[in-house]
């Protein structure tokens, strides 16, 4: 007998005699209805097929729960759960007010705060404190060094300064925010203090907010 070129399908041969006409419609109709079922597996409103490892075989890919995404697993397609939208972030404080007179960047008697994050090439560095010098005209700094996957020392740069224009030991209250390029990975952010043009400065309620911005 013969057979269709794409689907095998049994048709009778050009010099066959059809004895019975409707038997042989019945076997061609059921081929195709086999054939056409194999190819539309769908159930169910909003069900997707993919094409099986079976010829001529489709897989059925029931609809996917609110909020999932199609996604490809072990080499077909699935749904799945979609990472979340928000961005990581760490954030520490340290209350306890503290005094350094190093003109350097250093730690405090209590070091810190500090956070890990595991981020991207892209951060935003927020540091706050209340800071004041001893004398007037003399600058608190506050900014934070980086190691880890990347390796970055504190820097006026991108410090925060507190300056005392009046009164010594009037504490003034400000936070300042860097965009900071990284190697991606695990990266640990320490805030480092120091006073410009020598004195003493002291720092209270030291934070610092790292927020991961991707690459």
């Amino acid at each position: 007998m013969a057979t269709t070129t794409n689907y095998g399908w049994t048709t009778p041969d050009d010099t066959s005699l059809v004895k019975d006409g409707a038997s042989a419609i019945r076997t061609l109709g059921t081929s195709v209805d086999t054939t056409t079922k194999n190819l539309n597996p769908e159930t169910t409103l909003g069900d997707i097929s993919f094409r099986s490892s079976t010829s001529n075989v489709n897989t059925r890919l029931g609809i996917g729960s609110t909020g999932a995404v199609l996604t490809v697993a072990a080499g077909v397609p699935s749904w799945a759960t979609p990472a979340s939208a928000s961005p990581a972030s760490a954030t520490a404080t340290v209350a306890t007010s503290q005094s350094t007179s190093s003109t350097s960047f250093t730690n405090l008697t209590t070091s810190g705060p500090a956070v890990t994050l595991t981020t991207g090439t892209k951060v935003l560095v927020i540091v706050s404190c209340e800071s004041g010098a001893d004398t007037n005209n003399r600058r608190a700094v506050m900014d934070f060094d980086i190691s880890g996957a990347t390796t970055r020392a504190a820097t006026e740069t991108t410090g925060l300064f507190l300056q005392e224009t009046d009164s010594p030991d009037q504490n003034l209250a400000a936070s300042r925010a860097n965009l900071v390029t990284c190697t991606a990975g695990s990266n640990t952010f320490t805030a480092k203090y120091r006073i410009v043009n020598a004195g003493t400065a002291t720092f209270a309620n030291r934070s610092i907010i790292v927020i991961d911005l991707g690459s």
